[in-house]
């Protein structure tokens, strides 16, 4: 047999459900990819976006409220500036991998301790984990937490080895944990318990350096820009604070249960009235399981600081958004849980017998997290499609458009993309466009279709304006849309059309807007569309005499704009009209 297949046979002997966890990464990994390639940019990307431009400290280290985020703002300024925003596919690529990196990582601690199989086993539910959508599908949570949980992990991993390349590694690896996430001083916690149980086998002072040159690194940074970042520790999260870890606890036993369900609109997991009664069980049989125990293992001594650290700070630093099943900290919470089980599961003969029940648990779990994962990610889809239609609107505007125009939530229909016009027009400029075309954004969904022209009408300054004097027209004139019978008649520039309550009258306006004029003085509600189904823009009444204006400044599409008229009586409107004195 040739060496090379010998080889090769060893290592599949050796390592049997290594092929299957590498099949279930690319499942994984393809996955999260087309879904996430599909979505924008969402909510705080967009201060990594447009906020973080500069290359200069202040842009890498200045904090996001107290935490350290160079890794992060590196990691977008090097994607934005090689691949552009035209398309979040290559931000999806390198926020997977961080995160099947970890998962890697995941595999090989746990393999060490129980062996193959049950580490395939206890990977699986974290390939698929849909309570933690935020971190798959939100990049401005993927890139921390994703980056920090694989550098929180590798150093674990290489502490492992037990010798001097190993220290080096779990430094390096904690250095990059500190760059991207507060999660690295729960693992640097970890860090020093290793060193302090193992003085006997290798001189602390010989291996203080994991810790200390990070922690040096830390320091220089808070001392010039973290200090001014705010804390979040009050006197009531210190009183709360166990609260809040068994509630964790919770939500993490949830989730990799499949037990977490959508709440509030799909924008956290919950799933804490099984998760409290199953954290108590577990947490009872953890307790029979140590005292059972001859004498702890200094591995479960490392992870169960790594997880009562990351618990403990978190609930110390509870704020609004900061629960603790919030979608974000269920990655970083399931994977910590699943440590702290392979530690107290080593040396235990497990029973062939449980391993039916065992696999059926696992399918369910996997397959209630992929139909969470899906149900968010549609959410997170008709976000982005409204978003890209709001960005396609204040591109069409981008020549009227004052700079310090808002895309308030109430124009925009959501909270996700609440931009400055002139910030973001730059950007786009310089990165390409994530919105729509105007060609795709006529496409579009009705519902974003909708804030695209409220956000249009706002950017334009279009409004329905008094306009004395008499009008004359010059010009095309406006075109009756719907119903036919609602003609009166034409004069020049001018259309004379028919207005009841019962049947609403459309007229397509033509460039830069027109004059109306009611005939028998009642009033007239107006109200405006372009690209959307119904008439988003409500401009108010007509007064009952006089002429009123609608002005619309030129733009980048050339699709008019339609008026509808509700009322009764005839009214006159005039297109290119000017005003006599």
């Amino acid at each position: 047999m040739p060496p090379g297949e010998a080889t090769v046979a060893e290592v599949r002997s050796r390592h049997p459900a290594t092929p299957f966890v590498l099949a279930a990464m690319l499942v994984s990994g393809v996955l999260l990819v087309v879904l996430g390639s599909k979505l924008s940019f969402l909510l705080d990307d967009w201060t990594y976006i447009l906020g973080r431009r500069g290359f200069n400290a202040d842009a890498f280290l200045a904090p996001d409220n107290e935490h350290l985020v160079a890794g992060p703002v590196a990691l977008w300024q090097l994607l934005l500036n090689t691949f552009g925003m035209g398309s979040v596919l290559p931000f999806r690529i390198v926020s997977t991998a961080l995160f099947l990196l970890g998962a890697w990582f995941l595999f090989v601690w746990i393999r060490r301790r129980l062996g193959e199989w049950p580490a395939l086993i206890a990977t699986l539910p974290m390939l698929f984990l849909g309570a933690a959508f935020d971190d798959f599908l939100w990049l401005a949570a993927a890139f921390p937490f994703l980056a920090g949980m694989a550098c929180g992990l590798g150093m674990l991993v290489a502490l492992d080895r037990r010798d001097r390349l190993g220290d080096q590694l779990a430094c390096a690896w904690l250095i990059g944990a500190t760059a991207f996430s507060s999660l690295w001083i729960a693992f640097a916690a970890g860090a020093a318990v290793d060193i302090f149980l193992r003085r006997h086998d290798r001189r602390w002072q010989s291996r203080a350096y994991v810790v200390l040159v990070p922690l040096a690194l830390y320091a220089i940074w808070w001392l010039g820009w973290g200090r001014d970042g705010g804390s979040s520790l009050t006197l009531e999260n210190a009183a709360t604070m166990p609260r809040f870890v068994l509630d964790s606890f919770s939500a993490a036993v949830a989730a990799l249960f499949g037990l977490a369900t959508p709440v509030e609109g799909i924008t956290s997991p919950a799933g804490l009235e099984w998760g409290r009664p199953l954290a108590v069980l577990l947490g009872a049989l953890a307790a029979w399981r140590l005292y059972r125990l001859e004498r702890i293992p200094r591995s479960l001594w490392v992870v169960l600081t790594v997880v009562l650290a990351y618990w403990v700070l978190s609930g110390l630093a509870v704020k609004p958004g900061r629960t603790p099943w919030e979608s974000r900290y269920q990655y970083p919470g399931a994977a910590l849980v699943l440590l702290v089980a392979a530690e107290l599961l080593r040396g235990v003969k497990l029973d062939r017998r449980l391993l039916a029940p065992a696999l059926i648990v696992l399918a369910t779990a996997v397959a209630s997290n992929v139909l969470f994962l899906e149900l968010s990610y549609k959410s997170y889809r008709d976000t982005s499609q409204i978003e890209r239609a709001d960005l396609a609107a204040l591109e069409i505007a981008r020549d009227s458009v004052p700079p310090d125009f808002v895309l308030s939530e109430e124009l925009a229909d959501t909270g996700y993309v609440a931009v400055e016009a002139g910030p973001y027009l730059s950007a786009r400029d310089a990165y390409g466009s994530p919105g729509y075309s105007a060609a795709e954004l006529a496409k579009a969904p009705a519902k974003a279709r909708v804030p695209a022209d409220k956000v249009l009408a706002a950017s334009l300054g279009i409004a329905l304006v008094p306009a004395p004097g008499t009008a004359g027209g010059a010009g095309p004139p406006p075109r009756l849309v719907s119903p036919a019978s609602a003609g009166l008649g034409a004069d020049g520039s001018c259309l004379t059309v028919g207005v009841s309550a019962a049947t609403p009258t459309v007229v397509s306006l033509p460039p830069g807007g027109a004059l109306l004029r009611p005939r028998s003085g009642a009033s007239t509600q107006v109200s405006l569309r372009r690209f959307a189904d119904s008439f988003p823009v409500e401009l108010g009444s007509l007064p009952g005499r006089g002429w009123s204006e609608i002005a619309i400044p030129t733009d980048r599409s050339r699709k008019p704009w339609q008026a509808q008229l509700t009322g009764s009586g005839p009214i006159t409107v005039c297109g290119s009209a000017k005003r006599a004195p």
